[in-house]
């Protein structure tokens, strides 16, 4: 009973953290969304037995890459155009109507779901997200998306800093 207590939390402040991360109009409470969502996958992993893989969502998607987006915001502040038309606004009832369709489809597809061994007992977990399995799987199968992401990464700080400094130029700053 307590796992699905904590499984119904983690699922809340999952799904809360990432609409909140979409719908908040400030980037720094939009970065604090996401790594509310963050910490509750964190914990839904967890509630999975896969403890190493909960500890590196933290390190890694809530501890660096959320904190280099604050920083990134922190030194880029806030530059929205006082006073510019919203150019989104006429979609917002589309979006709406969009969005209800997706989870009216969802639903009828959970109710219509029969998933073969859905009730059966789960397979050992013993290799599955172990430290050795994932450092294998890192190595042997995702060496190139790895290292591609963490290039794409370090592009995206450093053409954020690069326009940070021609908006602070242009504005007549340091």
């Amino acid at each position: 009973m307590g796992e699905r207590i904590a499984f119904a939390i983690a699922a809340a402040g999952a799904l809360g953290g990432g609409i909140a991360v979409i719908s908040v109009r400030s980037p720094f409470r939009a970065a604090v969304a996401a790594i509310v969502a963050l910490m509750s996958v964190a914990l839904l992993f967890l509630l999975m037995a896969a403890p190493f893989v909960a500890a590196i969502q933290v390190i890694v998607y809530a501890g660096a890459i959320v904190v280099l987006f604050l920083f990134v915001i922190a030194y880029l502040g806030d530059r929205g155009v006082l006073g510019a038309p919203d150019r989104v606004g006429r979609w917002r009832a589309l979006g709406i109507v969009g969005v209800l369709a997706l989870v009216a489809q969802g639903a009828l597809l959970l109710d219509r779901l029969e998933l073969p061994g859905a009730n059966d007992d789960p397979r050992p977990t013993d290799t599955i997200g172990s430290p050795e399995a994932i450092g294998h799987s890192f190595i042997d199968d995702y060496i190139v998306p790895f290292e591609a992401t963490s290039l794409l990464l370090l592009v995206a700080a450093v053409a954020a800093v690069m326009l940070a400094k021609k908006a602070i130029q242009s504005e007549g700053g340091r």
